[in-house]
């Protein structure tokens, strides 16, 4: 039987404990068969990074450093984003319908199609991308500068950007949705025009001015609900190991991690 839980997280987090929390639950779920949605916001404007990317050449790190906006480097891949005014989802599972019966793609392309439906639910006509730029995928272009295939997009610019880390045991992918864009930081930040960007990707508040952010964690909570056929429990990440979600977080803050390439 299905073991689903839900973290919605009434408080925005510094970068450095969203990342860990993204973490902890990583591991969590390597030892327990089950899956977790978690809902989240960044106390402040940040920038994270793909595993394998190199720091200095995806971010302009002194651009980072005289502003103030802290750089934290994600355990999946993809590429640089801007967190700011959005919702963070994230997807943890060890459960065979999103891990043992798919791999990376199919499981990427499934967790799309549920956040399509959500959308939907909000009357936002979101859809798949079928867009293919292999050689701005090897780049080191912003995540929202260019579509890539089974990513969301409306009016054929990019609204979600995702990115997934898996082992033998279980998933993690988790996606940024932003309500708004400060185009000219993400441009700032990354060595980009901030046309270019803008270009490429839409905000929620372009298509729906008053959207809340309630309203749309509402409807990507039901959405999975839906597709999962199962009522959430109430996960509680306080009560579990605070020392592992400390190191985590100490792991995040530092450079060993964050400018280790």
């Amino acid at each position: 039987m299905s073991r689903w839980f839900l973290l919605l997280e009434k408080t925005p987090f510094p970068a450095a404990v969203n990342m860990a929390r993204d973490e902890f639950l990583f591991h969590w779920c390597v030892s327990h068969e089950a899956g977790i949605l978690r809902l989240y916001a960044w106390d402040k404007p940040s920038f994270s990074i793909g595993a394998s990317q190199k720091s200095a050449r995806a971010v302009d790190l002194d651009v980072l450093s005289q502003e103030h906006h802290p750089l934290v480097r994600r355990i999946t891949g993809g590429k640089t984003v801007l967190h700011d005014d959005e919702v963070t989802y994230a997807v943890v599972s060890s459960e065979a319908v999103f891990h043992r019966d798919h791999d990376l793609l199919q499981s990427y392309r499934l967790i799309a199609q549920i956040l399509v439906d959500a959308f939907r639910r909000l009357d936002i006509p979101a859809q798949l991308s079928t867009a293919r730029h292999p050689t701005l995928a090897r780049s080191d272009h912003p995540c929202f500068s260019f579509p890539t295939p089974n990513e969301i997009e409306i009016q054929g610019r990019k609204i979600v950007g995702s990115a997934q880390k898996r082992n033998q045991r279980a998933l993690l992918q988790h996606g940024s949705i932003p309500f708004s864009m400060n185009y000219e930081l993400y441009a700032r930040g990354t060595r980009m025009r901030p046309e270019r960007i803008q270009d490429s990707m839409i905000t929620l508040h372009e298509i729906q001015p008053r959207l809340r952010r309630e309203t749309l964690n509402m409807a990507l909570i039901d959405a999975f609900q839906a597709f999962m056929q199962v009522t959430f429990k109430e996960f509680d990440i306080e009560a579990e190991d605070s020392r592992m979600l400390q190191v985590l977080v100490d792991k995040y803050s530092g450079d060993d991690w964050n400018l280790s390439l």
